[in-house]
């Protein structure tokens, strides 16, 4: 089953425009000029408060990993029973209808090691035996299908390639 993308963080709000950080490394943009001027010709009551730009901007992450105004309440009736919740929007909605910035790559950790260890002239049962691992564990993670933990590489790269690990933040 597919995950479906949910929002991490609000990077801006700026002129009713949202951009926003999706937990698949996509950086969107969601443009509410639009969906508000049709909320205006529908006539409907429950998001009207966020014309107002101060309320607008109001706008929050849901712990549901969605857009959410927690100052802005409307009444949700559910088998006979009221009560007031934050008006927030579908997330499958607002991906949908927001366009892509920018996508984060997630860097090729296993291409590195891979390449490293056959410059090392070294098999992959050779460095998982050099840094205490398995070979099906080196395999994965050269085939980017294991995620790895930074000790675990620094093992790898050391003890297993018998090379030195540097780290750039730039």
């Amino acid at each position: 089953m597919k995950r479906l993308p949910r929002i991490v963080k609000i990077v801006s709000v700026r002129n009713f425009v949202i951009k926003t950080l999706w937990n698949n490394g996509e950086m969107r943009e969601i443009d509410f000029k639009p969906v508000i001027e049709t909320w205006k010709k529908s006539k409907e009551k429950m998001y009207q408060p966020l014309f107002e730009s101060k309320i607008f901007n109001g706008v929050s992450v849901s712990p549901e990993h969605t857009l959410y105004w927690p100052d802005v309440k409307i009444k949700i009736t559910f088998k006979g029973v009221s009560k007031e919740e934050p008006l927030d929007l579908d997330p499958d909605v607002l991906y949908e209808t927001s366009k892509l910035i920018k996508r984060y790559e997630r860097p090729r950790i296993g291409h590195l090691l891979k390449a490293a260890r056959e410059k090392a002239g070294l098999s992959q049962s050779e460095v998982a035996v050099n840094s205490g691992t398995s070979r099906t564990y080196i395999s994965r993670i050269e085939n980017e299908h294991s995620d790895i933990q930074f000790d675990v590489f620094y093992k790898i790269v050391k003890l297993g390639i018998g090379k030195e690990v540097k780290v750039s933040i730039e």
